[in-house]
């Protein structure tokens, strides 16, 4: 769950209910608003949260993050306790973006159908608060790294920039579809979950087929709850935010 208060996890897993949100604004800043998405006849929830200077109408960052396994489930309200989302609420001065989270049905992963979910609810959050097409970022911890490498790989042009934890990575073809792409890849090296062997070898892929966006940072002698340490380290949101597409 990472290292916040109870009292702050408390806070984030109340959320604000559908019917005290206001109309106008589609959501309070500074908090959580529940949503629910139909996709084929599969009706799963997700979040978006709304950093406290969000003001309708304006153009803002959208962070779109895919939780690991200890997160999956019904309630949508687990995600909502990821790293990313902690350091956001932690510090909103380094996280100044709508956050959508979605979550993972149990047993599943993210692809095929769910992977559609994720980017459908990305796509409704982008034209429900005034999302900036160019300021699009995707993050994954765990599981959800792997989800985010094949997202972007299937879809490159829609993200500016990709932050992917302590991911394992099966799926080569990849490569060629996100040696243009801005990725930071982080693993702990003593990882017993994820062997840090995944990070390693996909960066070196990368590297050799050309690509000069790819960076990886490992962590001597950690292991695979590294999340934390990585969206509370303030280089990482400095280097997100940097990129734009179309730069």
């Amino acid at each position: 769950m990472g290292t916040v208060t109870m009292a702050l996890v408390a806070w984030l897993l109340a959320g604000v209910p559908e019917a005290a949100v206001p109309q106008a604004a589609g959501g309070t800043p500074g908090t959580f608003v529940a949503k629910m998405l139909t996709v084929r006849g599969e009706t799963l929830p997700y979040s978006v949260y709304l950093p406290p200077g969000y003001r309708p109408g304006q153009s803002w960052p959208v962070i779109l993050a895919l939780h690991g396994t200890g997160s999956r489930g019904t309630d949508g309200l687990r995600p909502r306790t990821q790293s990313l989302a902690e350091a956001a609420r932690v510090h909103p001065e380094r996280y100044p973006a709508v956050l959508v989270l979605p979550q993972c049905p149990p047993d599943r992963d993210w692809s095929g159908e769910v992977a559609d979910f994720a980017l459908q609810a990305l796509e409704n959050t982008l034209v429900e608060y005034s999302g900036d097409r160019k300021r699009v970022y995707l993050t994954g911890q765990s599981m959800g790294a792997r989800g985010a490498v094949q997202l972007a790989a299937r879809y490159p042009e829609r993200f500016a920039a990709v932050v992917a934890v302590s991911g394992r990575y099966t799926d080569r073809s990849v490569v060629a579809r996100l040696k243009g792409l801005p990725l930071w890849m982080w693993h702990g090296e003593a990882d017993t979950v994820s062997s840090v062997s995944e990070s390693r070898t996909l960066v070196e892929l990368l590297k050799s087929a050309g690509s000069s966006t790819v960076r990886y940072t490992e962590l001597s002698g950690l292991g695979h709850d590294i999340f934390d340490t990585v969206y509370l380290d303030e280089a990482v949101s400095t280097w997100l935010f940097a990129q734009r597409r179309g730069k």
